[in-house]
């Protein structure tokens, strides 16, 4: 009987629960539908090569790679939607110039999630391909906002940052990017401590990546450090402030928006600005999203593409 029994970290979904999910799901179509976006529906499985395209090393640890029986070669259970969206607009969509996509879907991880223990998603997002910059940034950040109040989030805050700030205070590092953004992501004080020790970064890019990795990375500190770490981290600071300010003025008494340098996306494709959505009562993020130009570019189709995505199990349960 023990063969009969799940896999660790998946999990069967019926009755109530799987009606909540549908329903949940039925209404954020209907607000993406309302917005102009069109639903995709890729296929569970890619080539591996399709899924790393654009997005790299990123995604590899966590893309389940098998062989085919059908002799088709090496192929992948997706972790993340997202690099398939960018496959279908730079082939089956190449004709259209703007694209306004919507998937919910389940995806699948190598190895569990550490907060969750779990190894499956039902990833549903919406990216806006074509829309260069704050226009396109604005859009997707008021669907997100637009998202967690049907599904039910007390007062809602969208949290930003830029992919470009802590490029810049890094640039001089012989670590990879991905493990500094590893770091500010755990939020442990000591373990950047420890990694800082041994490292021969700046003094004031030491300070900034502490300050970061502290939670104390906010507008005011953001418009001090203006002009003090490089023409890099001044460009990004910039679009960054002029972004928030944007959408505080357009998504006023929708949605809470503050500034944090230390956000950092779910996979390190993105190259731009990025955020994550809170809500009061949700202990861990609600969605991710952000600009990720570079991966659209890689996958043979140079056009700027902004989205975001959450897991719907999640939300079930945080609800």
């Amino acid at each position: 009987m023990s063969s009969l029994k799940p896999v660790i970290g998946l999990e069967d979904a019926f009755g109530t629960r799987a009606r909540q999910l549908r329903q949940l799901q039925g209404k954020l179509f209907d607000i993406y539908a309302q917005a102009g976006y069109e639903e995709v529906i890729p296929p569970l499985v890619e080539r591996p090569e399709t899924l790393s395209s654009g997005a790299g090393r990123f995604l590899s640890d966590q893309t389940l790679i098998f062989s085919d029986p059908a002799d088709a070669g090496l192929l992948a259970i997706r972790p993340d939607m997202t690099p398939q969206v960018a496959r279908i607009a730079a082939t089956r969509l190449q004709d259209r110039s703007e694209l306004k996509l919507c998937y919910s879907g389940p995806v699948m991880l190598a190895r569990p999630d550490v907060r969750t223990g779990s190894r499956q998603q039902w990833q549903t997002g919406v990216e806006c391909l074509g829309l260069a910059g704050e226009e396109g940034d604005l859009e997707v950040m008021h669907l997100a906002a637009l998202s967690m109040h049907a599904a039910g989030f007390d007062k809602p805050v969208l949290q930003v940052g830029h992919m470009g700030l802590i490029r810049a205070v890094v640039a001089d590092s012989s670590i990879r990017l991905e493990a500094w953004c590893e770091l500010l992501s755990r939020r442990s004080p000591e373990d950047l401590s420890q990694r800082l020790s041994s490292e021969g970064l700046t003094e004031p890019c030491r300070e900034a990546l502490m300050t970061m990795v502290s939670g104390h990375a906010d507008r005011a500190w953001l418009e001090s450090k203006c002009g003090e770490l490089g023409e890099s981290f001044n460009r990004a600071a910039t679009e960054l402030l002029h972004l928030v300010d944007s959408v505080s003025t357009r998504l006023s008494g929708e949605v809470e928006v503050s500034v944090d340098a230390a956000v950092m996306p779910r996979f390190l494709y993105h190259s731009g600005m990025v955020f994550s959505g809170f809500a009061a009562g949700a202990a861990q993020a609600l969605l991710h999203g952000g600009r990720y130009d570079a991966m659209m570019a890689l996958h043979g189709r140079d056009m700027p593409a902004t989205g975001f995505s959450f897991d719907l199990w999640s939300w079930l349960d945080a609800v």
